[in-house]
């Protein structure tokens, strides 16, 4: 990575620093033996995890995913889904290669990431050499660091495109200084993001908006139009093939996704947004790289940290922005071409970052905010090689040349460091929600003998069952998982009409389709389902610790007590009821809150019972009181 005059000095170093697949793989590595210990701990996914594999599983059926994973988008049981499926079709190969295991899914997950490290780290030895494969892989260091490799192993799909962001503001960026085919992996990486996740959609339509109006206003030059017309045809046709999944499901399916998409953020939004004030903290928190790059020695998740936090220090960021602006300016008067196209990509990336921002409804979710890590890293790499032109020019200029060595010692001590911290993490890390995935582990196989053995009104192993659930604490986490456990062991499972999106329509039994129900409870659900007539109780499960009950309880008191002496009575059924949806309700005090949080991460028993067709779900007290 030169100055801009082309008369970088050569440097002499080891074979492996110059090739940028072994740095790609050094920083890799973290997540690559992640892996390989996931394979050894049994993971039962939940919710999305579990709404994830049903859909991966599906690929290449008659049942293959048109959009992406159900999102707060419009209003349950009719509510849009992501733009589009093309995560999982990323994840099915290796869900197949595994046998079908849920691990399949975390392996499919640190493939694809591990294939956007390698092709950043590339994307900067291509335009740059020895030092640009050093910068990029230092970059792509903390971020792996920075993210986590709970994050990195874990497919959900606010995560799965976190890396996938580097490669297309890179990508872009080559598109600028003339490297026209890097427009193909823009527009694929870009698409892949805005399909998993709708916090992507704006900043991925700009980028490859971006990429596409350059390389069209170059086609208006006889001299550039050989060069530029077949990358620009390759890339326009790749990325119309890669949209076609998603504009089937709108053309043959009533109401579209992408009507429930629109109606959702443009017509009809559900609630108002954060509005600029609100914005603008939250834009400039995701900017405070001081605190972040602190962060990220004391914790192997400084980036969700930073995103999840309710207030920050959005005068750090601020400040990085300014130094970034100056820097620009700077870059742009010693006319650095390269610098400047850099700086183009990053300028969009922060205006269309901040506009997704300010249009955020509701509770600002931390995932919904984690792309603008990557921005932050790239605005460090263009400050950094500011500073380090400058050096070299001034070097230059009083007859002292700038010795380059010192940029490649600081590029692998950063990739050094940082892959250390992550192989650490990776040797504690454990599969995602353990809490719940456990206690679903620990059900499943009674409640499947139960269903071999005609237990109750159960027909056997090739009967049809109804799974419903009355979650007291997270919404039907484990319920989805039960769903998604039965059918992975080939069990004939499906749900009432209602769950049709986050289940997919074609798991849906109508009154008389099914010869029993299997009634999935938590909490103070369980003594209310033993009361039941014709249910019987098949598994039981408390995966929590006596001292994690005690604090529960202790925690539970609390809240209640609180709750009374705030006047919010109407929420005290709700927390034994529905505890998720109680942490919700704005404007309770912080430490209502955070003691919910702790129980929500506590969880309660749950039990399985079987119960004859038509039975219905468990009614909540709060519900009948009165009647």
């Amino acid at each position: 990575m030169d100055d801009g005059t082309g008369d970088a000095q050569p440097i002499r170093v080891t074979n492996l620093l110059r090739s940028p697949f072994a740095i790609a793989a050094i920083v890799a590595s973290p997540m690559l033996l992640a892996a390989v210990l996931l394979a050894t701990r049994p993971w039962a996914p939940v919710l999305d995890m579990a709404m994830t594999e049903l859909r991966v599983r599906d690929v290449g059926s008659r049942d293959t995913p048109l959009i992406g994973l159900p999102g707060r988008i419009g209003n349950f049981p009719d509510q849009g889904s992501h733009p589009g499926p093309l995560s999982f079709y990323l994840l099915a190969p290796f869900y197949r290669l595994t046998g079908s295991r849920a691990w399949g899914l975390e392996l499919g997950s640190v493939a694809i990431n591990t294939a956007a490290v390698a092709l950043f780290v590339w994307i900067g030895h291509r335009r740059a050499g020895l030092l640009g494969t050093l910068a990029f892989g230092a970059i792509a260091s903390i971020a792996v660091r920075g993210y986590g490799l709970n994050v990195l192993t874990h497919p959900w799909n606010p995560y799965f495109p976190v890396l996938l962001w580097l490669v297309v503001l890179a990508a872009a960026w080559s598109v600028l200084v003339g490297d026209h085919w890097m427009a193909v992996v823009t527009v694929v990486a870009a698409t892949v993001a805005a399909q998993t996740h709708v916090s992507y959609l704006l900043n991925a339509i700009a980028m490859s908006a971006l990429v596409l109006a350059v390389m069209g206003w170059q086609l208006r030059r006889r001299d550039e139009r050989q060069a530029v017309l077949q990358p620009f045809l390759v890339t326009l046709g790749i990325g119309a093939a890669l949209w076609i999944p998603p504009f089937v499901d709108q053309f043959f399916r009533d109401p579209g996704n992408m009507s429930a998409l629109i109606r959702h953020f443009a017509s009809d939004p559900p609630e108002p947004a954060i509005g600029v004030g609100e914005g603008v903290r939250v834009f400039l928190r995701h900017l405070d790289a001081p605190s972040a790059m602190v962060d990220l020695v004391l914790r192997s998740d400084a980036f969700i940290h930073r995103s999840g936090l309710d207030h920050g220090t959005p005068i750090l960021g601020a400040f990085v922005l300014a130094l970034w602006i100056a820097a620009a300016v700077a870059a742009h008067k010693m006319r650095h071409t390269r610098l400047d196209a850099l700086n183009v990509v990053i300028a969009l990336a922060l205006g269309t970052g901040f506009l997704s921002t300010v249009r955020i409804f509701g509770k600002v979710w931390y995932y919904l905010t984690l792309w603008a890590w990557g921005t932050t890293l790239m605005m460090l790499l263009s400050m950094a090689w500011t500073a380090w032109t400058l050096l070299r020019r001034r070097g230059a200029a009083e007859g002292e040349p700038v010795d380059d060595r010192a940029i490649v010692v600081l590029g692998a001590v950063t990739i050094g460091i940082c892959t250390a911290m992550s192989l650490g993490g990776a040797i504690v890390l454990d599969v995602p929600e353990p809490q719940l995935s456990d206690g679903l582990r620990a059900v499943v196989p009674a409640t499947e003998q139960a269903l071999d053995d005609a237990v109750g009104p159960a027909v056997g192993r090739d009967g049809r069952y109804l799974v419903r659930w009355q979650d007291a604490v997270l919404i039907g986490s484990q319920g989805y998982g039960l769903v998604n456990e039965l059918e992975r062991d080939g069990y004939d499972v499906g749900v009432p009409e209602p769950w049709h999106v986050p289940v997919t329509p074609q798991r849906v039994f109508d009154e008389g389709e099914y010869d029993a129900e299997i009634q999935f409870v938590s909490g103070e659900y369980i003594d209310r389902a033993r009361e039941r007539d014709g249910f019987v109780e098949v598994a039981h499960a408390d995966v929590r610790t006596d001292a994690e009950r005690e604090r529960f309880a202790a925690l539970r008191e609390r809240v209640l007590t609180r709750l009374t002496e705030i006047g919010r009575d109407d929420l005290l059924a709700k927390v034994d009821e529905n505890l998720f949806g109680a942490s919700l309700e704005p404007d309770l005090p912080r430490d209502i809150v955070d003691d919910m949080s702790e129980m929500l991460l506590l969880g309660e028993p749950i039990a399985v019972f079987l119960a004859p067709p038509g039975s219905g779900a468990i009614t909540p007290v709060s519900d009948t009181a009165g009647v």
